[in-house]
């Protein structure tokens, strides 16, 4: 299979918001059948795109990709070929050292709703490696020049939308639309997607509402756990610039597996060594 072909599938399951394994022969000993170089995509499924020798030698690859997957970091492995099973070239077999490495899709953040708030969330986040999709129904907000120039604009329905775009375990929503019925409706279809982060924009009162309304009609308790709302971190913010701030640092310290607590506190430099 070409390298050309495989990259082509890679760029698509990557653009299709899966999370891949690569495989990649480093080393042969024996009469294998494949050369250096040779690669193969795994998926979550364990289904294997391009092979190595045969069936048999795939399943072994595709195992040890899952467990790649699991464990979540790159990782060698030696695959070996059963000459009996005609996967060798050989009488005596083969091995393989091969080389697993995961690719992630770029992270997406979907952001519902097109106000103040929205466009000053555009600006700060398009720093930090997001590929941002803002979401709204009003056509005289769903301006490019009102959002960064990185930031994609999707004109229609918002929860329509947002189930469209099929969020996935690298996708953050923020919800910050202009009305509860509107937040209600956005996050219960954000609630039906596999994305990594929800936040909803709303005083306690609000938030506290929409959830006993999303109860309910069947939204379970542990997954409106799930929900950053009301969003962001305590800034004291009030301007739209602020907020968006406040919810920026929250996006940062979860993806970086943070505190949020105030450094100093963090380093006492003043205690006794």
């Amino acid at each position: 299979m070409g390298s050309i072909t495989i990259y082509n599938e890679i760029q698509n399951a990557l653009s299709h918001g899966e999370k891949v394994v690569i495989a990649t022969v480093i080393k042969t000993m024996g009469a294998a059948p494949c050369p250096l170089g040779s690669k193969a995509l795994i998926r979550m499924d364990g289904s294997v795109y391009g092979s190595f020798a045969g069936p048999q030698t795939d399943a072994k690859v595709a195992q040890e990709a899952l467990k790649v997957l699991r464990e979540g970091h790159p990782a060698s492995a030696h695959i070996h070929l059963d000459a009996d099973k005609g996967e060798a070239v050989g009488s005596c077999g083969a091995t393989l050292e091969v080389f697993f490495e995961i690719l992630r899709p770029e992270p997406r953040l979907i952001i519902a709703g097109a106000g103040y708030v929205a466009q000053a969330l555009s600006r700060l986040t398009s720093k930090l490696d997001f590929r941002i999709i803002v979401v709204d129904d009003r056509r005289d907000l769903t301006d490019s020049q009102n959002f960064d120039s990185q930031a994609s604009i999707s004109f229609g329905d918002i929860p329509t939308t947002i189930r469209k775009l099929e969020p996935d375990e690298a996708t953050w929503i923020v919800i910050v639309t202009r009305g509860h019925n509107l937040d209600k409706e956005a996050l219960h279809a954000a609630l039906d997607t596999h994305a990594a982060y929800i936040g909803m924009i709303g005083s306690p009162s609000k938030v506290k509402r929409i959830f006993r309304e999303l109860l309910d009609d069947g939204v379970s308790r542990e997954r409106l756990e799930q929900v950053h709302a009301p969003i962001g971190l305590d800034l004291g913010a009030e301007t739209p610039d602020e907020i968006a701030l406040s919810i920026a640092a929250e996006i940062i310290m979860l993806r970086k597996n943070a505190s949020g607590v105030p450094l100093n506190t963090l380093h006492n430099l003043l205690s006794s060594e």
